[in-house]
């Protein structure tokens, strides 16, 4: 009786054990935990030279998330060529492309902030001007 017992037991904590792995939480291609949030929007904006401080203008940054806008200037004599961006985004949501790397903003460019569920996708167009 007590074996039986122990068989069942050892069945059922078997099966709870199979059950709880074979419930996965999703990943994307880039092996990121999909969420179910559906937030996406862009909280701030910043943008580091060759020595990685930032080049902007303190207070001249301004993040629109009506317009999908981001606005700013660039301190006097900043290569704009040769930019490293950074933003902070809703939690969950990623940006494409990615940030962090060596960018040439003389230009405007475009970001997309993609949310945790990844099926909402909302475009900033990112505009820097040099101080004068």
């Amino acid at each position: 009786m007590k074996r039986s017992i122990l068989y069942i037991c050892l069945c059922l904590f078997m099966l709870a054990g199979i059950a709880a792995c074979s419930k996965q939480d999703p990943i994307d291609e880039a092996g990121l935990l999909i969420t179910q949030r559906s937030q996406s929007y862009m909280t701030s904006f910043d943008l580091l030279g060759s020595d990685h401080r930032t080049v902007l203008v303190s207070g001249q940054t301004k993040v629109d998330t009506t317009a999908l806008t981001v606005t700013a200037v660039a301190k006097f004599g900043t290569n704009m060529q040769r930019l490293k961006p950074f933003c902070s985004v809703v939690s969950d949501a990623i940006v494409e492309p990615t940030m962090g790397v060596w960018t040439d903003f003389s230009q405007p460019l475009t970001y997309t902030v993609v949310s945790g569920n990844r099926l909402v996708r909302k475009t900033y167009t990112v505009t820097v001007t040099l101080q004068k």
